[in-house]
């Protein structure tokens, strides 16, 4: 349950009533929203003029790790000593703001820098550092232009700037109307997995993939020759995230490769070498450790980036300013770090180094808001008044550590422990809240005049407690707790707060189904009465499928002739009936939850005689099991409905694929999608990428769209059966030029059950009892898995029905004359037990996995060659 948008016009109406309360602390916003306006005074990259710009947020785009991002228009511009290129009144461009608008992306990434290079994140608040990665990008255009073509390849970057508001440091740069990739129709795949960039290519399906994976990697490898190697880490197609990196501009070509273009070059993440974030940066891990670089982020080498640039003079015309700021930049950007990984121990020796360490501490903390300018003065005039704000920021750390560590001892030590390990958390907690009251005192005189306010005038006290519930409903109403009307009320009247403050440690959308009847409400009928409304009711399944496209094209998963195709179509009988089996498909969606919820409860209640840990632990695991089961109450439930379809309308052909597929779990829910591929290619390829990829959205940071964990989804659900359906319509025209072959399943079962007791026979020994099955579980499930790949190899031309039924005669009948002789030979033995001494078993034993060999084998095996003489004929 996603909880809906927030409006824009209830957050400017909260941070105007802060703003009339008059408050000596200032609001805290978080972001900003579509139609604020802001006014930067800011430094263009190259040419590096100041001027001022008044900005307008048309909208917000995203926030990772790196930071967040809208986009923009320019309203007014002041530039005194000349015009910043792409800086014009009415221009569209991109800002990026270096502070995620989520707290637990703050804290982790700051986590992740501080072990790497004990230092802040860079780009939120050291000065040279944004120069530095912006002026990179800058001079990456134009050796863009050299190797990739066109320097549009490189997004431009036009100008750095301050945000007092946000605390932070930003850049505006071009702004993108592009896509990430459209989600094609391939029947090769396995061909287009072996394929890798710089190989011949035809043939191939998925133009537009493989144009992407080629253009960065063409760009990772300009990336090392210039100097830039942890750079291309955001371009490294083994990361697994690195794909939304690079966009296909809308209005750069029809072709598959044109108009690609990089647009983020800031790393999020700092990349430990014993903490890989994604496959790919394990060989990234190994490469640094070979040039001396245990610990990545985005360190580059300015001399080797000189020397590319002397080597194309005309290229790099009129920017030799830029390369000498570059080099300073990142100079002083390197030199403003402990970073043990690079400075050893030279930093011990080095005042110059730790005077820099130090001006760009004080730097950060003015930067974020933490001191203003006088005692910022103060931190870099008097070393004590350094030392003693840097120490009281080291509480904060020490003390959620310490509270963290006693709550793992009480996770660890069991339930008994938890209200010791509770008191010892809360204690570790103080020095933490005390620390960072104390640096806010210290550092900022408007907070001495609000604490000092509080403490006199009890109708301040009373004025900043209702900013401070304006503030929290801020951030409330943009998680989606409450809608903006509740804002209202809630501002009104505090009190109701009370009942709000402890079920905000809840996830957002079940603080608002706790708190929200009329919002519950309607997420209980979304999920319960509208997939029974879509199954009766023919306008809403089409208008359901109306709102589809509509999020289809906005997407760009669809071109628009593609979406007035299919919306021409709807009322077909067909996309009618398969929309209606989707509605039914939905219906099935809780089952498994309510059965899974009811089993658990049911094992609690039935077991008395277990304590409450265990049985709830295990009640925890039951419902674990039903997660991962392939085979599940709801699926079952919708099998059973598409096979009562089939023999209803005594119609298999339309159902063919949904009947199979519809009884397993996940990739159930995308079976009529796959099946309308025959009839509506279009239609089918939207509709399993829609829902494919909408489920793996769910995923944190490898789920984001445009990934390739998204595009592996479409491959599995949509590419992965077209590929099995060309590959199997190739090997039936092949083998209609070969005799079929069917004598020889029944000698096969003979000598497979032969070769079994004999190696009984052989672990039996002299005198000795027969083994059990656990101690024949290698050759028992070897045997039919090899029978059946050999039956259908050796079957010729016959058809796949024929081939598949001789492969589970041939299992079967292993299995029987095994498990018959076995019975005969080992009838004296005593202690055998009972399954292990009869036949029955061994008939579904052996039968269904020569099945599936055999089905697995007719998928993945290349089609067969032409004998001889139908080869001479031929």
């Amino acid at each position: 349950m996603e909880p809906p948008s927030h409006s824009p016009e209830a957050i400017r109406s909260l941070i105007a009533e802060y703003g009339r309360l008059g408050l000596h602390r200032p609001v805290r916003p978080g972001r900003y929203d579509p139609g604020d306006e802001v006014t930067f005074s800011v430094r263009g990259v190259a040419p590096a003029r100041p001027a001022r710009v008044r900005l307008r947020v048309e909208r917000f785009v995203g926030g990772g790790f790196a930071g967040q991002v809208y986009r923009v228009r320019v309203l007014a511009v002041e530039a005194p000593e000349g015009p910043i290129p792409g800086l014009e009144p009415g221009a569209v461009a991109a800002v990026k703001v270096h502070v995620p608008p989520s707290r637990f992306a703050r804290v982790f990434r700051e986590l992740l820098y501080r072990i790497g290079f004990q230092a802040p994140f860079p780009y939120r608040v050291n000065p040279a550092a944004v120069r530095s990665g912006a002026l990179w990008q800058k001079l990456l255009r134009r050796a863009a232009r050299i190797r990739l073509g066109d320097e549009r390849a490189v997004t431009d970057v036009y100008a750095t700037f301050e945000d007092e508001r946000l605390g932070s440091l930003g850049e505006i740069l071009e702004w993108v109307d592009g896509r990430t990739w459209l989600l094609e129709a391939d029947d090769r795949l396995f061909a287009r997995w072996r394929w890798k960039p710089g190989r011949d290519g035809t043939g191939l399906g998925s133009p537009e993939y493989r144009a992407k994976r080629c253009f960065m990697a063409d760009l990772a490898a300009l990336l090392h020759e210039v100097g830039a190697p942890e750079l291309a880490r955001q371009h490294a197609w083994g990361t697994w995230k690195s794909q939304p990196n690079t966009l296909k501009r809308l209005e750069g070509g029809e072709g598959p490769g044109d108009g690609l273009a990089a647009v983020d070059f800031r790393a999020g993440l700092a990349l430990l070498p014993f903490l890989p974030l994604s496959p790919g940066d394990v060989p990234l891990i190994g490469a640094g450790l070979l040039r001396g670089s245990p610990v990545q982020f985005d360190r580059g080498d300015p001399g080797k980036l000189r020397r590319f640039a002397e080597a194309h003079p005309e290229e790099f015309a009129g920017l030799g300013t830029a390369l000498d700021e570059l080099a300073a930049a990142d100079r002083e950007y390197r030199e403003s770090q402990v970073d043990l990984a690079h400075h050893h121990v030279r930093l011990l020796f080095s005042p110059r180094i730790w005077s820099k360490v130090r001006e760009a501490a004080v730097t950060g903390w003015r930067i974020r808001g933490l001191v203003d300018d006088r005692a910022a003065a103060a931190c870099r005039r008097f070393l004590p008044a350094f030392l003693l704000f840097a120490l009281l920021g080291l509480l904060a750390p020490a003390g959620l550590a310490a509270a963290g560590a006693a709550v793992v001892r009480g996770i660890r030590e069991g339930w008994g422990l938890w209200p010791t390990a509770g008191a010892a958390a809360g204690l570790a907690l103080v020095p933490a809240l005390l620390g960072r009251s104390l640096r806010r005192l210290l550092g900022r005189a408007d907070h001495r005049r609000h604490c000092g306010r509080l403490l006199s005038s009890p109708a301040y006290f009373l004025r900043a407690l209702r900013g401070r519930n304006a503030e929290r409903l801020i951030h409330w109403h943009r998680a989606g707790r409450v809608d903006a009307a509740r804002t209202e009320v809630l501002l009104a009247r505090p009190w109701r707060l009370l009942w709000h403050l402890p079920l905000s440690l809840l996830p957002a959308w079940l603080h608002r189904f706790l708190t929200d009847a009329s919002w519950a409400r309607g997420r209980l009928a979304h999920l319960f009465v509208r997939p029974v409304r879509l199954y009766v009711n023919a306008a809403a399944r089409e208008a359901w499928m109306r709102e589809m496209v509509a999020e289809g094209r906005k997407k760009h998963m669809l071109t628009e002739e593609e979406a007035g195709r299919i919306l021409s179509r709807i009322g077909e009988p067909f996309i009618q009936k398969y929309l209606k089996c989707l509605a039914v498909h939905l219906c099935t969606l809780p089952v498994t939850q309510i059965v899974s919820v009811a089993v658990a409860l049911w094992y609690v209640k039935a077991h008395p005689e277990l304590s409450w840990e265990t049985a709830w632990t295990r009640a925890g695991l039951i419902l674990a099991a039903f997660q991962v089961t392939p085979i599940s109450p709801g699926s079952l439930v919708r099998g059973l409905y598409t096979l009562s379809l089939v023999l209803r309308e005594r119609n298999f052909r339309d159902y063919h694929v949904a009947v199979f597929l519809s009884f397993f779990k996940y990739v159930g829910y995308l079976a009529f999608p796959i099946q309308m591929a025959c009839r509506y290619p279009a239609l089918a390829r939207f509709m399993a990428g829609f829902w494919a990829t909408e489920a793996v959205h769910v995923i944190p940071v490898f789920g984001e769209r445009g990934a390739l964990l998204e595009h592996a989804a479409f491959d599995l659900v949509y590419n992965y059966p077209l590929t099995l359906r060309r590959r199997l319509r190739e090997r039936t025209e092949r083998r209609a030029s070969l005799p079929p072959r069917r004598w020889h399943a029944l000698p096969l079962a003979v000598l497979g059950a032969a070769l079994l007791l004999g190696i009984e026979y052989l672990r039996r020994g002299r005198g000795g009892p027969g083994p059990s099955l656990g101690e024949l579980w290698l050759p028992v499930v070897l045997a039919p898995v090899l029978l059946g790949g050999i039956v259908t190899l050796l079957s010729r031309g016959a058809s796949l029905g024929t081939r598949l039924a001789l492969a589970a005669l041939a299992g079967g009948a292993a299995g029987v004359l095994y498990g018959g002789a076995r019975e005969v030979l080992l009838a004296a033995t005593p202690g055998l037990a009972a399954p292990a001494r009869g036949a029955g078993w061994c008939l579904l034993l052996f039968g269904l996995p020569a099945v599936v060999s055999a089905l697995l084998l007719e998928f993945h095996l290349p089609p067969p060659r032409a004998s001889r003489g139908a080869a001479r004929e031929a």
